[in-house]
């Protein structure tokens, strides 16, 4: 800001930063989604790595703010690629019963290292040194990412089934187990039935059928605002921990990171005993009303105003969550990959948002908590009117989902709940957490 003079009538300037960044990310994931079912995951991971390396360290010799913004802009389109290719292969490479716990840890580690940087930058407090220090931590990756086997999930789907197996067989050589004819002649099986999926998936429908009636347009509606709440709370809970009380940037931000790790297991346990329904429910209603309360307590208790918000970003992480497996689980297999798109698009948009939403803090102190906190609460009192989905075969059409949508109006959130070991059991029976994957 200081050295390109980013104050007064450029102050909105500053902003932008984060929504170019964004709308690479919103653009990325149509891109880049498409090429790591085509490529591979792995040569995703490897070609996203240098995208954000090469791209990252040019905006940090960056000379003007317009080259910055266009490098911010293609970090962010290389950046969602990477957190694709990674999610996906980090599931597809472990036990279905492992996936939700895997997830977890994942997300773990992304919120460790919002308090690792905040440290760093504590260090590196020139914007020029911090980027090109973030460069040389990555640069590791592309090491690591040449030791990563590839995913055989999308190998077999690619119908190469012997580097599947060579896979597997690595992975059992790393367990310490023994790789049985039994399991080749699975393997073997799986790809065989890879094609009877996709023949049946040549049924025609696209994204315009999830609107065609009343229950499928409200449903869609309501996971679109809910990913676009979830990543304009997220987001702008981070942006907004400095003014959360007095505690200094740094440490603010560390803070709100720090809190994402209890956050994730907040989620696990929750999944667990309450489903994905009711937990995006309480999720996302406790967070938007500790964002509520902010304003209200304000001038009366501001020692509780940082509590309040730590409390809101631990909730909105954890819902961030659960909003990924719940949506994945109500999109038919015929558009499920179109309707996580369109989705994410919604979340990007939120990203972009969330800067603004923000600055609203600057005309009334503390505005930008009730904006968030009345956004957060509508979304998460509209998901009760979504279907509970853990422990159900999921839809293969919009027609298997019309079906699903009218059976739940009169279905209560309660009635849904199970025990973690019966929702395990039914998962691992049923395939479903194989068919989220799919």
């Amino acid at each position: 800001m200081s050295e390109w003079e980013l104050v007064c009538d450029k102050s909105s300037s500053a902003k932008m930063t984060m929504s170019a960044f964004m709308t690479g990310v919103m653009i990325g994931a149509f891109v880049l989604g498409k090429f790591a079912d085509n490529y591979g995951r792995r040569t995703c991971l490897i070609v996203t790595t240098v995208g954000i390396i090469v791209f990252n360290t040019v905006s940090a010799v960056a000379p003007n703010y317009k080259l910055y913004l266009l490098t911010k802009l293609v970090v962010g389109f290389f950046q969602a690629g990477f957190i694709l290719a990674s999610f996906v292969l980090v599931s597809e490479l472990v036990g279905a019963s492992k996936r939700t716990l895997i997830g977890m840890v994942f997300q773990s580690f992304f919120a460790l290292f919002i308090v690792v940087m905040s440290a760093l930058a504590y260090q590196l407090q020139h914007w020029r040194q911090l980027t090109m220090a973030i460069s040389a931590l990555g640069a590791p990756l592309l090491a690591i990412n040449l030791l990563i086997p590839e995913s055989p999930r999308w190998l077999l789907s690619k119908n190469r089934s012997k580097e599947a197996i060579k896979v597997v067989e690595g992975i059992a050589t790393g367990n310490g187990t023994t790789f049985t004819d039994k399991m080749r002649v699975s393997l073997e099986h799986d790809t065989a039935s890879v094609s009877d999926v996709g023949d049946k998936m040549k049924v025609t429908e696209g994204l315009s059928d999830l609107f065609r009636d009343q229950h499928l347009a409200s449903a869609s509606l309501i996971m679109i605002y809910s990913w676009f709440v979830n990543s304009a709370a997220y987001y702008g809970l981070t942006l907004a921990a400095s003014s959360a009380g007095s505690t200094d940037l740094y440490t603010a931000t560390a803070l709100s990171g720090a809190v994402e790790i209890p956050a994730a297991l907040l989620t696990y346990w929750l999944l667990g005993v309450a489903g994905r329904r009711l937990s995006l429910c309480l999720t996302m209603v406790t967070g938007g009303g500790a964002c509520l309360l902010i304003q209200l307590i304000s001038s009366l208790a501001p020692a509780l105003i940082q509590s309040l918000a730590l409390l809101g970003k631990l909730c909105l992480a954890s819902s961030f969550s659960v909003v990924y497996i719940h949506s994945a689980e109500i999109f038919p297999t015929t558009v499920r990959n179109s309707g996580m798109g369109l989705v994410s698009v919604a979340a990007r948009v939120g990203g972009i948002m969330a800067p603004f939403i923000v600055s609203l803090g600057e005309f009334i102190p503390q505005l930008q908590f009730t904006v968030l906190g009345l956004m957060s609460l509508l979304a998460g009192l509209l998901n009760l009117r979504l279907p509970e989905t853990a422990g159900r075969q999921l839809p293969d059409t919009i027609s298997d989902l019309s079906d699903l949508l009218r059976a739940n109006n009169n279905r209560s959130p309660l009635k849904m709940m199970k025990s973690p070991r019966q929702k395990s059991l039914e998962l691992e029976s049923s395939g479903l957490l194989s068919d989220v994957d799919d």
